[in-house]
């Protein structure tokens, strides 16, 4: 009996042996599952954390590239010399992520903006970068003058509608074109003072009547129309006389001077403001009386012009246009609406040249940017 019970005792303490290894086997394998079941939830948790960066870092790079072509920053765009480029930065709304980036010119019309986006975090970056294309403003430019009521002309003015360059301009590749000196609508006359035989006048025809004329000669410039074109001014003034002048340096122009409106002059006189060409709108009458400027004048009210006053570009007027005195020169072309339909007069020693290398720069540097059509987008990185 004894030597049996001895048996019976260590049979038990051997099952008990095996019960704990089975035991510490079974909590191994459970805490390796628990471990995979953690480091798993782990690698979604951060692939989900990686996945929301990864969006937002992309999200910020397409807003920073969208806002950028939606608010399209013609005056300091515009006027970048091919090559050089332009910093863009802002933030998203709510603080989920930021961007920065460059606009930089490819040639006249061409631009490469590049934007990189961040979250919030900084965990991740994507950059996008697109291809956009200025879309023209196209101004009716039908001659050297443009007017849709009746009009004076003497003194020792002179209309010239034959194409020209001005000194020192880059207009190489330009086709010249001869306009008339004057286009009329059918109900405006032309008469003059001490210009015999139309002598100072110069064009083919040197006036043209133009039975088509409306409105939209004037108001309408391809898909924009003349509140569109005032909306994206860089330079709004009420009436007044203003006698403007570029202030900058050889590298920089001082754009946030309301009456800095480039420089025209080659060699100019501000190097930085030469590729300046801002958007000028007068919200009532304009009297000029010295002072130059270039890029694409806008007048609500009547423009009147009494000497050394010299403009590059563009000038459309919804008034009257009259000038006397001496030194007045418009280069481009100008457009007097006449929506009273009062008398323009064109006296003193004025001279208006049509160029269209002047209306050219000017327009391009006036025009808002678009997305190309076709594979204009691509994400770099």
């Amino acid at each position: 009996m004894p030597a049996t019970s001895t048996g019976h005792v260590a049979s038990r303490r051997g099952e008990r042996g095996f019960a704990l290894a089975a035991a510490i086997f079974a909590l191994v394998v459970i805490s390796a599952l628990v471990t995979g079941v953690f480091f798993s939830a782990r690698q979604e948790a951060r692939l989900g954390l990686n996945s929301v960066a990864y969006g937002r870092a992309l999200h910020s790079a397409e807003a920073g590239l969208q806002n950028s072509v939606a608010n399209w920053n013609m005056q300091t765009w515009n006027s970048l010399a091919v090559g050089d480029s332009s910093p863009i930065s802002g933030s998203m709304t709510g603080g989920t992520g930021s961007y920065a980036g460059n606009v930089r010119r490819l040639n006249t019309q061409l631009f490469l903006v590049r934007s990189t986006g961040s979250d919030v975090t900084s965990a991740s970056q994507r950059t996008v970068a697109a291809l956009v294309r200025l879309i023209m403003v196209q101004v009716n430019i039908e001659g050297a003058l443009t007017a849709k009521g009746n009009l004076k002309v003497g003194g020792s003015s002179f209309l010239d509608g034959r194409d020209a360059s001005p000194s020192g301009w880059n207009c190489t590749g330009v086709a010249m074109d001869t306009l008339p000196a004057v286009t009329l609508a059918a109900s405006g006359s032309i008469s003059y003072s001490g210009c015999n035989n139309q002598s100072c006048l110069a064009g083919d025809p040197k006036v043209r009547v133009d039975s088509t004329m409306t409105d939209s000669t004037f108001f309408k410039y391809g898909t924009l129309n003349w509140n569109d074109l005032t909306a994206m001014a860089g330079i709004t003034l009420p009436g007044g006389n203003y006698s403007p002048a570029p202030s900058g340096t050889a590298t920089t122009c001082n754009q946030g001077i309301l009456t800095n409106w480039g420089d025209p002059y080659h060699p100019a006189t501000v190097a930085g403001c030469s590729n300046y060409y801002p958007i000028i709108h007068i919200t009532g009458n304009f009297k000029g009386t010295q002072g130059y400027g270039q890029g694409v004048l806008m007048v609500d009210g009547d423009l009147q012009v009494t000497g050394n006053f010299e403009f590059y570009g563009p000038v459309i007027v919804r008034g009257s246009f009259s000038t006397a005195g001496n030194g007045n020169h418009f280069y481009g072309g100008v457009m007097a609406a006449d929506v009273d339909l009062s008398q323009n007069s064109v006296l003193g020693n004025a001279v208006i040249t049509y160029s269209s290398c002047v209306v050219a720069n000017a327009l391009r540097a006036s025009s808002p940017g678009r997305l190309m059509r076709e594979r204009s987008w691509a994400e770099v990185f």
